[in-house]
Formats: C-alpha cells, sequence, structure tokens
C-alpha cells in the first residue's frame, strides 16, 4: 500500500506516492489553477495513482491550517483554498483518511528525521517560495502554537509601514524576501524587466550584471535580516532553508553566509534543506503514517 504526499504551492502542486518504506515512487505536478484547486488536484492525483491501493492522503499547505477539521483558513497566495473542506473532499473521492498540514510545518518535520536536521532537536525550518514559511521544531516537538499561528514567520515585520504584503499588512519580511519580491524587485529593474529576466536568470548572472548584482543584494539583506532575527528570538540549535527559490543556492549561499556572519553577534548555524523543494510533500505523507 502507498501513501500520498501534495504539496500546494502558489506556483504549483505537487504530488508523490510513496512506498511502506517511504521511498518515492512515483510524482507528478501541475500547475496551481485560479480556482476549483480542490478539484484539479482530484483529478490530477486519480492519473497519479490509476488502480494502485493507497492508504492514506497528506496535504501540505501554505497559510493558516486548521490541523483539527483539515481546512486552510487563510492564506495569502491561495485565496481560492480559503475554508474549502480539502479534507472532507479528498476523502470522498478516494476513500481513505486525508491529514492537512501547513507546508513550513510538513518540511520541517522531513527534515528532522531525513534530513539536513536529523543531528539536532531544536531547530527552525524556513521555506522559501511565493510565500516564506516557518516551521519551528523544540525538542523534537513541532510548535503549532495557541490558534495555529506558530512559525508563520513571514509576517514578522521588518520595514515598518512598508510594502503591502498578500495579507493585507505593512512591512512583512514575505513582501521583502519571498520568491514572489524577488520577481517585484526584477519588474522594476527596467534593463532585466525588458529581457524577461526571471530569478534563477538573475541569480546565474549575479557575478556578471550590475543589476542583477544589485538585485540578489537587496534580496539577500532583507533574507539576513529576517533569519538573524529568527536566531534571536528562538536561538535554535540550526535554521534550515528550503522551498523553491534554494534551488538557485549554488549562486548565492556563500553571500549569505558572509552577509550573516559580518551582521549577527551570535553564533549562526545554517543549512540548506536535504531535501531540497521535495521536503513539504515527503513530510505531507509521513503525516499519513503518523496520523496527525
Amino acid at each position: 500500500m502507498y501513501t500520498i504526499g501534495i504539496d500546494i504551492g502558489g506556483t504549483k502542486i505537487k504530488f508523490g506516492m510513496f512506498d511502506g518504506n517511504s521511498q518515492l515512487v512515483k510524482e507528478n505536478q501541475i500547475r496551481t489553477p485560479k480556482e476549483a484547486i480542490v478539484e484539479n488536484m482530484i483529478d490530477a492525483l486519480k492519473e497519479l495513482v490509476q488502480d494502485e491501493k493507497i492508504q492514506g492522503i497528506g496535504v501540505a499547505s501554505a497559510g493558516i491550517v486548521d490541523f483539527h477539521n483539515g481546512v486552510i483558513k487563510s492564506c495569502p497566495n491561495l485565496h481560492a483554498l480559503a475554508n474549502v473542506p480539502i479534507q472532507d473532499m479528498l476523502e470522498d473521492a478516494f476513500h481513505v483518511s486525508v491529514v492537512v498540514g501547513n507546508d513550513a510545518n510538513c518540511a520541517a518535520l522531513a527534515e528532522g528525521t531525513a534530513g539536513a536536521a536529523r543531528a539536532v532537536s531544536s531547530y527552525i525550518c524556513v521555506t522559501l517560495g511565493t510565500g516564506i514559511g516557518g516551521g519551528i521544531i523544540l525538542n523534537n516537538e513541532l510548535v503549532h502554537g495557541n490558534s495555529g499561528y506558530g512559525g508563520e514567520v513571514g509576517h514578522m515585520t521588518i520595514v515598518p509601514d512598508g510594502l503591502v504584503c498578500g495579507c493585507g499588512r505593512k512591512g512583512c519580511w514575505e513582501a521583502y524576501a519571498s520568491g514572489k519580491a524577488l520577481e517585484r524587485m526584477i519588474s522594476i529593474e527596467s534593463d532585466l524587466a525588458s529581457k524577461n529576466y526571471q530569478p534563477e536568470d538573475v541569480f546565474k548572472n549575479y557575478t556578471k550584471d550590475a543589476s542583477c548584482k544589485s538585485v540578489v543584494d537587496q534580496y539577500l539583506e532583507y533574507l539576513s535580516i529576517g533569519l538573524i532575527n529568527l536566531q534571536y528570538l528562538f536561538d535554535p540549535e540550526m535554521i534550515v532553508i528550503g522551498g523553491g527559490v534554494i534551488d538557485s543556492s549554488k549562486y548565492w549561499w556563500s553571500e549569505l553566509e558572509e552577509k550573516m556572519a559580518a551582521t549577527a553577534s551570535v553564533p549562526i548555524v545554517l543549512q540548506q534543506a536535504h531535501l531540497k523543494n521535495n521536503a513539504s510533500m515527503i513530510g505531507a505523507s509521513s503525516l499519513v503514517k503518523q496520523g496527525k
């Protein structure tokens, strides 16, 4: 019997089928639709599963997740999912148990069991994608917080009265250091916008083009501010960085480490997610076995 892990992102939705040894045996992805998101997920998942027997489905999504009822209460980058009964809809379609969790929490769990944080018991996993998510592990336990908001690090203010975030507030870290923020920075650099540069192009040309260097340096400055804040606030043994942006880390990782070392007055252990951009999907699958 297989378990399914689904990672719902602002740009794409990833599906993975895992065997009894938690090994990924089959995967698929679709662009995140503007509407009827769950209905499209069901169609894509049926195509992936076909006639195979599955034990359960774990779903990882950005936003504030009502873990007990399987509902996303709010998500700045996925408004169409707010209060949609994802758990009930998937259970009705596949007749198996379904567990819904926050994507960064799922990534944190996966990195702790099979990734970069296996050797520590208290760490923070930050996911850099369309938005910014966070999963906090304290003494090997996931911190949900009183109302499920624990780990929503993307919405801490780093610029008072700054840019408007997708959540409606101003100056959030997500508005300055997410993948979406990086796209905004590129769009206002006329020479980069005229070339239709994407974040990957800007990172690749970081050392070759002055405009690219300016954008990346600004991005890393905001990224480092948030990471240093987290270190001072929680004093974790390690901060693990994952999400889609990490796929380009070979172009900027050393610069980030140097910037943080020069700015912070406390030691910070920074690690790239070993499971890369699959961490949330893997963690979602593990929710099925944990039953939580």
